[in-house]
């Protein structure tokens, strides 16, 4: 804490602070220069502010420009009220539809997302609804994955697309982006995939991203279990899902319309404790705490931005136990969730070396002309308000 006795001090500093925290930091020096050779320099500008008020935390998931809502939800008493919120941070609507009536969904809600045409998608394990922004049932169907996935805490975005422009049929991921579907075992390794997507129309789903392909061996994954989870998100304008996993150092630039890999993208993380691009990640790659914990980045979220930019955030200095009690089958790991950075990439390669949030926070989705909106986080006073900011990823003249 600042002395209060000496303002001008505490000002200098605060500048000083804020001026290092929206610029790129520069990664572990000589690592991966070759990579870095390339790299721009990017900032996070800020553009505004705005509170949502509201005793229970409203989580914005998505954003529909024409409407120019945001679609989220809050926790309530016996399940989640799904809420739209204008740019004012003002509700206009919140309504729980989990219930047993025709129009409502009967298990937990584990996705939500706006359609193209401002609708809303509201999704559970086994169900797919969609309602107007009055909430009123418009579609719904069943669906049978070969993983269930069922949120009971958080809710995800939901992400589909469709091969057919002229169908109401849509692809989408079984298991939202961050989320993993298997718990490995002996064998698991050279069978499992890394995501599942399911066809309405056929009532079908496939599986993509074998594990045993990507750089991660078969020993970590043993430990890390449930924490190793697909991270993506879908280009509906090129057809393509940017895929790399919790534990990764690529993307995997898969092509929807071909259902084949047509591209991989390195990752070059500068948290220090992150294995060459070229090596795999292992129990042996991978450095220790003074606890004997395996230490490395952890990719958390994709974000699409504007012109085939997208966003990869991930956390520093996650500690994994290379001793799990087996009977978790989740494995266990320590992670700050604002500990959080981010890299920038062209939709072919990194351009950026990390950014850092000016604030404590949490991205939860981006939004048109290159902006990102942060739910900040203020753990010291209990707040009746959730506090949002819109950033704007700026690339800095040279």
């Amino acid at each position: 804490m600042f002395k209060p006795d000496k303002p001008q001090r505490n000002l200098i500093i605060s500048i000083v602070v804020i001026a290092i925290s929206i610029t790129t930091s520069s990664c572990q020096k000589g690592k991966n220069l070759s990579l870095e050779e390339g790299f721009a320099s990017y900032s996070l500008e800020k553009e505004r502010e705005f509170l949502i008020h509201s005793l229970s935390t409203v989580e914005l998931l998505d954003y529909h420009p024409e409407s120019s809502l945001f679609l989220g939800y809050a926790h309530i008493q016996g399940g989640k009220e799904i809420c739209l919120v204008n740019e004012n941070g003002d509700i206009i609507l919140r309504k729980n539809m989990q219930g047993d009536g025709p129009d409502n969904y009967g298990a937990y809600l584990s996705c939500l997302g706006f359609t193209e045409d401002g609708d809303i998608w509201a999704v559970t394990g086994v169900q797919v609804l969609r309602y107007n922004q009055n909430l009123e049932l418009l579609e719904k169907f069943t669906y049978v994955p070969k993983h269930l996935v069922n949120l009971y805490y958080f809710t995800e975005k939901f992400q589909y697309y469709r091969k057919d422009s002229n169908s109401g049929d849509i692809h989408f991921p079984v298991n939202p982006s961050g989320i993993s579907t298997t718990v490995f075992s002996v064998g698991d390794y050279r069978n499992a995939k890394l995501l599942e997507l399911y066809d309405q129309s056929t009532e079908l789903s496939i599986e993509i991203a074998p594990i045993s392909e990507r750089n991660v061996t078969e020993d970590f994954l043993e430990i890390a279990q449930g924490f190793y989870a697909p991270v993506f998100f879908i280009d509906v304008k090129s057809f393509k899902i940017y895929l790399t996993a919790t534990f990764d150092n690529q993307i995997t630039v898969f092509d929807l319309a071909m259902d084949s890999v047509i591209s991989s993208i390195t990752i070059s993380h500068c948290d220090p404790n992150a294995v060459k691009p070229e090596s795999k990640i292992s129990t042996n790659s991978l450095s220790h705490n003074a606890e004997g914990w395996l230490l490395s980045p952890m990719n958390n979220k994709m974000f699409k931005l504007d012109s085939g930019l997208f966003v990869l955030e991930y956390l520093c200095d996650v500690s994994v136990d290379p001793n799990p009690d087996q009977e978790l089958f989740l494995g266990e790991l320590y992670k700050d969730i604002y500990k959080n950075r981010l890299i920038l990439f062209d939709g072919e390669r990194q351009i950026s070396r990390d950014l850092t949030l000016p604030v404590k926070g949490i991205i939860m989705t981006s939004i048109p002309g290159n902006r990102l909106l942060v739910r900040v986080e203020n753990s010291e006073v209990e707040e009746d308000f959730t506090r949002y900011v819109i950033y704007k990823v700026m690339k800095e003249e040279e």
